[in-house]
């Protein structure tokens, strides 16, 4: 994992993704637009939060961010504080899952919004960062290398 520069570069972009997710969540809820992501222009958070595919079983993908963000965030404190290699395992799966869906939801972005909003691309960036980061992690989770 890269001792613990690495635990704490890991914390550091999860503590990132937390904070980006709940602008996104406080940006969709209040519909509004911020200094980041102005309405009309190619970097339009709301067109790109307003695409159909932005729903997930009823829920818009910025309620379920924060809580993604908030479990990673945990698990990444307990694989700190307590040494604990199923925390940091975890933690690798689940962002191996995120950025393996990344470049899709990039993709959503462009392709159907024709906008795209920074708050998502950080969060796709701190997510694929943090694979990176517990690549060996997940390696060992998914039984590929001892």
């Amino acid at each position: 994992m890269g001792g613990s520069f690495g635990l704490l570069a890991m914390l550091f972009l999860g503590f990132v993704g937390f904070a980006v997710s709940l602008a996104t969540f406080i940006e969709f809820s209040r519909a509004s637009g911020s200094p980041l992501c102005r309405p009309g222009s190619k970097i339009d958070c709301l067109r790109v939060y307003s695409m159909p595919q932005a729903w997930v079983m009823g829920f818009h993908l910025s309620q379920l961010a924060p809580l993604f963000y908030s479990f990673m965030l945990a698990l990444e404190v307990i694989a700190l504080a307590f040494n604990s290699v199923a925390a940091l395992r975890l933690v690798a799966i689940l962002s191996l899952g995120a950025s393996l869906l990344a470049p899709y939801m990039v993709y959503l972005m462009v392709r159907y919004a024709r906008a795209v909003c920074i708050y998502c691309l950080l969060m796709h960036a701190s997510t694929i960062l943090i694979a990176i980061l517990t690549y060996r992690a997940a390696l060992e989770a998914l039984a590929l290398t001892k």
